[in-house]
């Protein structure tokens, strides 16, 4: 055998080794869109988008109770422990938003606050809009609504 002929013989392994990797890497990626499909689909996701749902909610109460007191901040995150998960709570509060009219008081008469809940690969949305009296400054929940995603 010459020299040559034996750098050739060992570039044809090579190529059954890098398909051999291939095909594993390519199973394991199937794999996991199975499973990510069989969460989200089976009873484990339904239980994900309920606690979803809920962390959601309970953020947008936080921030009604922040509004109520009068330290709340426009945007901030709020952690929720369920069980073992613990669920995040994304908030954002708008005073006065264009869309529901302006107010002449200076502290506000709408809030529009929207919480986005995740709970691993679950989320829900909800919307709550406070109206405040100006004169009694009296906060009452005119709507409250789950947003799609």
């Amino acid at each position: 055998m010459r020299r040559g002929d034996i750098k050739n013989i060992k570039g044809i392994a090579a190529l059954p080794v890098i398909l051999l990797i291939s095909a594993i890497v390519i199973e394991l990626v199937v794999a996991g869109a199975f499973l990510a499909f069989s969460f989200s689909t089976g009873s484990f996701g339904t239980q994900l988008s309920a606690e979803a749902f809920f962390g959601a909610r309970a953020g947008a109460d936080d921030a009604m109770y922040r509004i109520i007191k009068g330290n709340y901040s426009p945007s901030y995150n709020f952690n929720l422990q369920i069980g073992t998960r613990t669920v995040t709570s994304t908030i954002t509060v708008e005073q006065d938003p264009v869309d529901l009219g302006s107010c002449s008081v200076s502290w506000g008469c709408h809030y529009r606050i929207r919480s986005t809940g995740k709970s691993f690969i679950r989320e829900r949305k909800v919307e709550l809009i406070l109206s405040v009296n100006p004169t009694t400054r009296e906060i009452k929940k005119e709507s409250f609504r789950e947003i799609e995603l």
